[in-house]
């Protein structure tokens, strides 16, 4: 066993299909071997302090929705603390 964590927990399975929905324009990809991350392709820009940056990614697909939801809390279909509602 790794010490890695699991990959999917909690909601994150059903906010990634919310966030997936309400934003077409971000690619969100799985890992595609155990060792990789969770990666998300978003507009040019969208990454706050990183303009020139298209890819964040995080070990756990709940980390990245919360990374997702911090960077687009503004745009419709969010709720107060970042997470999209449909």
């Amino acid at each position: 066993m790794t010490g890695r964590p699991h990959l999917l927990t909690g909601d994150a399975v059903p906010r990634r299909r919310v966030f997936e929905q309400l934003h077409p324009e971000v690619t969100i990809v799985p890992p595609g071997r155990p060792n990789d991350r969770w990666r998300a392709i978003v507009p040019l820009g969208k990454i706050p302090g990183r303009p020139d940056e298209t890819t964040i990614g995080d070990w756990m697909l709940g980390d990245l929705m919360d990374q997702l939801d911090e960077m687009y809390q503004d745009e419709p279909g969010a709720q107060p603390g970042g997470r999209a509602v449909p």
